[in-house]
């Protein structure tokens, strides 16, 4: 189970929703913004209440369940089309029963907009005075279509669009991959493309653009054409430029444009990370 840094939030974000985790986080939540992000936000946030540790820190027993989708004190909903008063009646009488593993329950409701009025409705008392054990966290990529009633009872919580999402949160995962492609370690290249797998299809095409960024600067810096747009990683851009001719570079350029596209189409991470090694491998010292 990943931890909030590998989420990508804006820094302010992410300071909120740890702060209020380490104190009292609020019970009823409403979490706007793209799809992805506001799952994987959700997900997170519900890893960290049931967490026997609070990180959510990834080796207890209650985030190793979380991680697989099977605690049973998480409660997904996520329904296909309208979402009826019957699931929000059935909410509610799970929200009755005590926990089965520790002291919590998290209920995640995505596409919390789909819930027809008398859905939310049913939803008002819970949300209002949930029991003492009881999350809800609302995901939504359209708070216009959520009542007003509903809106005043969560605590809001909004991610910016997803290619709005800072590029430097990704900078740990794009560094060691730098220093593998310059030193033409295949076996490195590898070890920082899997930390690649677990996140979001957003975060995946922001890295990609992180690491095109990198490869820009670093035909900048073989020409000595301009100052580098990421001066952070400048040792590493400047490692690759004295590696690897410009011709190269800008065919790994074009790669990451190609990855981009497959990672729009929902390519798999595994295949993901082949590409990220053995054909970029390839195009720097076999071809």
């Amino acid at each position: 189970m990943n931890g909030f840094d590998t989420l990508g939030l804006p820094a302010a974000l992410r300071r909120s929703i740890t702060s209020a985790l380490a104190v009292r986080f609020p019970q009823s939540v409403l979490l706007i913004g793209p799809e992805e992000g506001t799952r994987a936000l959700g997900r997170t946030i519900a890893a960290a209440l049931l967490c026997e540790q609070g990180n959510p820190c990834g080796r207890c027993n209650s985030c190793r369940k979380a991680e697989k989708q099977i605690h049973p004190d998480l409660i997904e909903i996520d329904e296909e089309g309208e979402i009826k008063v019957e699931t929000a009646r059935r909410v509610r009488a799970e929200a009755s029963v005590l926990p089965n593993d520790g002291a919590r329950k998290v209920f995640l409701i995505a596409h919390a907009e789909r819930m027809n009025p008398v859905a939310q409705n049913a939803l008002l008392k819970v949300l209002e005075e949930p029991p003492k054990y009881c999350f809800f966290l609302l995901l939504t990529t359209q708070p216009d279509r959520i009542l007003e009633t509903i809106l005043s009872r969560c605590t809001r919580y909004q991610l910016p669009p997803a290619e709005e999402m800072p590029d430097e949160t990704l900078l740990p995962l794009l560094t060691p991959y730098l220093r593998a492609l310059a030193s033409g370690s295949e076996a490195g290249m590898m070890r920082a493309a899997v930390g690649l797998e677990k996140l979001s299809r957003p975060q995946v095409r922001a890295w990609l653009s992180l690491l095109q960024t990198a490869l820009r600067d670093a035909v900048f810096s073989a020409g000595r054409l301009g100052a580098p747009l990421l001066p952070t990683v400048s040792a590493e851009t400047g490692a690759l430029a004295a590696r690897l001719p410009v011709h190269k570079l800008t065919a790994l350029y074009a790669l990451c444009g190609t990855l981009s596209q497959r990672a729009e189409r929902n390519a798999a991470a595994a295949a993901m990370t082949c590409a990220l090694t053995a054909d970029a491998y390839s195009l720097a010292y076999l071809e």
